[in-house]
């Protein structure tokens, strides 16, 4: 009996959201010397849905689980989402599993580590939690729940034990690691920081005077500051709605917005409410295009909520990093995104959550383009020094392979 690898997440190829995109090119390369299995849900972001529901690509076998694919943007209608898919992944899991089976899970939906640990523990298989976003505290940062509330207890409890009996922990960031050992109590010898990557060979940095996109949206002759990625709860687009207010006289400064997320139709309707002509709002494009979009600006912001340290990284930094460009982070000081960009000297970091303190930062790099030329020499350095696919994925391997019941 072969022992293999299972990944285990909402989202996988051809899905092309980040989730979907970084667990295809982890499973594909463990795939070069060890069989590996995916059950993930329905497909949510990619353009053709034909596909069938059990099928292998570049020695992958996938299985897609029918679930529910309710509006996602609305809380409830997810809940049940995640409890679907959760519940008929268990089901498969412990019919499918083998003893010494390795099972890689992701913590989005949070339910799928819980239904995980259960199959892996009832069929002697073995897990290793890929944590994404730390729950509950993101819904206490995001106002979901107030952080007395009974459920918040009780889902630390259980994400304690979780987090106990797994192989190993995987985080982003050196801000995850600090954060579950103080509130988790997680072992040193469990936790293992794995940041994502930047791909360097695909996204290289370009003359802004060249952008496709820009020439597209008529704004190759602006100083871009762009957002690109999730427009979700814990990201702070408010307070970049708030300075492109304060900017809306400087006619030759542009915020770009490319993506999607629950607070999209706010930021569309206020920036129809407020007449602001500085704005430009569009969808994700496809990933064929990804070095196109992280290089459709002269700087990049990444901008949190209060409270995030910890809790989530954005895995975008690293791409922003490839295509050369300075990254403007409104985050929590103590933060992996604050501590990447410091010591890598390649942007701004704004942690007083001011619109005055972004814009200045915004009109200081505007005036000096030298400045934001080194940031960005720096930048894509680094990028491929540290964060590149061949410098991440031997991790992976020596992590999830290494190990044996």
């Amino acid at each position: 009996m072969n022992n293999r690898v299972w990944i285990v997440s909402e989202f996988y190829y051809p899905d092309e959201n980040a989730t979907g995109y970084l667990l295809t090119r982890i499973a594909e390369d463990i795939a070069h010397s060890e069989e590996v299995r995916i059950l993930c849900g329905p497909l949510a972001y990619a353009q053709d849905q034909s596909e069938s529901s059990v099928y292998t690509h570049h020695k992958v076998f996938i299985e897609r689980v029918d679930s529910s694919t309710f509006n996602k943007d609305f809380l409830f209608l997810r809940l049940i989402n995640n409890i679907t898919l959760s519940f008929k992944i268990l089901i498969r899991l412990i019919k499918e599993l083998n003893p010494q089976d390795k099972v890689l899970v992701v913590t989005n939906p949070p339910s799928l580590p819980f239904v995980a640990a259960i199959a892996c523990r009832w069929k002697k298989a073995l897990y290793f939690v890929l944590v994404f976003d730390i729950y509950p505290e993101v819904l206490v940062a995001a106002g979901v729940f107030n952080k007395h509330n009974p459920m918040v207890y009780l889902m630390k409890r259980m994400t304690r034990i979780l987090f106990s009996k797994a192989q190993k922990v995987i985080v982003l960031g050196r801000d995850m690691y600090g954060l579950l050992q103080r509130n988790y109590r997680v072992a040193c010898d469990r936790l293992v920081v794995i940041p994502n990557w930047g791909e360097v060979n695909v996204i290289k940095p370009k003359k802004i005077g060249e952008n496709a996109i820009l020439k597209e949206l008529s704004i190759s002759n602006k100083f871009v500051v762009q957002y690109v990625g999730n427009i979700g709860r814990t990201h702070n687009v408010e307070l970049l709605l708030e300075c492109a207010e304060l900017l809306k006289d400087k006619t030759d400064i542009c915020f770009l917005f490319i993506g999607d997320g629950a607070k999209k139709k706010w930021l569309t309707e206020s920036v129809e409410k407020r007449n602001l002509n500085n704005v430009i709002i569009q969808t994700f494009y496809s990933r064929e295009r990804q070095s196109d979009v992280h290089n459709a600006c002269d700087i990049a912001v990444v901008s949190f909520i209060p409270g995030m340290a910890g809790i989530s990284v954005p895995s975008r930094i690293y791409n922003i990093m490839a295509a050369g460009k300075p990254i403007l982070a409104i985050t929590d000081p103590e933060s992996e995104l604050a501590m990447v960009v410091q010591e890598e000297n390649i942007g701004w970091v704004v942690t007083s959550y001011r619109a005055r303190d972004v814009v200045d930062n915004i009109l200081a790099a505007h005036g000096n383009n030298a400045t934001v030329f080194e940031m960005g020499k720096r930048a894509r350095k680094a990028a491929e020094a540290k964060y590149s696919f061949d410098k991440i994925i031997p991790i992976y391997r020596n992590v999830i392979m290494k190990h044996n019941a």
